[in-house]
């Protein structure tokens, strides 16, 4: 299984990092806004719709293609002549509307859990009962497939993910049917980088960007069709998560949906326990002094992370080496461009070349026992300190012993 962390399997922000991408998304805000209302009004027919027109193959015909319309949703098919006649189709999970753009695409509908918006609108889901009452619910869809004679769509990761590893699926639509077809989905938004779901993200501020980018495209993939003979639901749903990962070329992970909801339920309360702390926080002067003093020794780690270790440390000399030891994590800024509080410092680059010099030094001479390698590193790790701390003495002229 992957070594993959399950923070990475979410994106966190919505809209693109880049100067370029940011630049384009703020230039296309206007022309986005306009696109939203007039999906917006074709979305308010569709709920009309929904109402009126009769469940029929044919009516959620039309209606699948005006709610692709007013989310603007394309779907590609790569393989159209592969797709097989099944019962039961599966899919990796990306977003909240990978039913609609599969079930345009094979005619199936797909469990839900009903919300107002899917009931509403009709998008081609049925409600068959809560999945962890598992004999009703195996009774309802057997009793839908037999009536209905529709194929069945499921998305058993049960979280929609960045499409960077597959969770473990759910077993429950491995019981519905002995032969599924797995199928393969990738989505681009190709003219503005922007995440179809992220941490935290509500359903209807996914709806939101759906209506606001110009096009969201889903790209699907059949793969051969998949038939249990005697292996149970569980091994079958691991062979089916296997093809799929495969094809993609992606990693399996350990990690369920609970798991992922857990995480992202955790993150989030950590994050706004952090907002309030920050906001609570006052700016002491004297925190703020040493802060700039660090800063100017170690130019690269981020003032927020230096004044946040100095108001428990309260020291400098603790400060700087925490940073150099390894027990704060930060992202390296760029040291290129000074501040206000750094026009006279030293190059940025003194503690890198005291570093290669260090570096070099070692590799001529390089232990050979891992005691000894261990030895080395903490003598370096300890003259990088007193490098680093006689500077800043010297620097500031402190009477303080070297």
């Amino acid at each position: 299984m992957a070594n993959i962390e399950i923070k990475h399997l979410l994106r966190i922000n919505r809209l693109p990092e880049s100067d370029a991408s940011l630049i384009l998304f703020l230039l296309y805000s206007p022309v986005g806004l306009f696109i939203f209302i007039l999906r917006a009004i074709l979305l308010l027919g569709l709920f009309i719709l929904g109402q009126v027109l009769p469940d029929t193959p044919a009516s959620q015909k039309i209606i699948n293609k005006i709610a692709c319309l007013s989310l603007g949703i394309s779907v590609s098919i790569e393989n159209p002549r592969k797709k097989d006649n099944v019962d039961v189709y599966i899919s990796n999970s990306l977003s909240i509307f990978d039913q609609l753009a599969v079930c345009s695409a094979t005619g199936s509908v797909s469990p839900s859990a009903r919300t107002s918006l899917e009931k509403v609108m009709c998008l081609s889901t049925y409600c068959f009962g809560n999945v962890t009452n598992s004999d009703n619910f195996k009774n309802s869809v057997s009793q839908f497939m037999a009536e209905k004679k529709t194929p069945l769509y499921f998305a058993p990761e049960g979280r929609a993910t960045n499409g960077k590893a597959l969770l473990k699926f759910k077993t429950y639509a491995f019981e519905v049917s002995s032969k599924i077809q797995p199928i393969c989905i990738t989505i681009e938004r190709s003219l503005l980088d922007i995440s179809v779901t992220t941490l935290g993200s509500s359903y209807f501020s996914d709806l939101f960007y759906f209506m606001f980018c110009p096009l969201t495209i889903y790209k699907l993939k059949f793969l051969p069709s998949l038939e249990r003979k005697s292996t149970s639901n569980s091994d079958f749903a691991e062979i089916v998560r296997r093809e799929i990962a495969t094809n993609l070329k992606i990693e399996m992970t350990d990690y369920t949906s609970n798991d992922l909801i857990e995480w992202e339920k955790r993150k989030l309360a950590e994050d706004q326990q952090r907002a309030q702390r920050n906001a609570n926080r006052p700016v002491i002067p004297e925190i703020q002094r040493m802060s700039y003093q660090v800063k100017e020794v170690l130019p690269h780690v981020p003032y927020h992370v230096i004044y946040n270790d100095l108001c428990v440390t309260r020291n400098v000399d603790s400060t700087i080496t925490n940073i150099l030891e390894g027990r704060l994590h930060f992202t390296p800024e760029q040291t290129s461009v000074p501040n206000a509080h750094q026009s006279s410092q030293p190059s940025p680059t003194v503690l890198s070349h005291g570093h290669k010099a260090f570096s070099t030094k070692a590799a001529s001479s390089f232990p050979k026992s891992a005691i000894e390698r261990s030895k080395s590193f903490q003598e370096r790790k300890e003259q990088l300190i007193a490098n680093a701390r006689k500077r800043f003495i010297k620097k500031h002229n402190l009477d303080i012993p070297v």
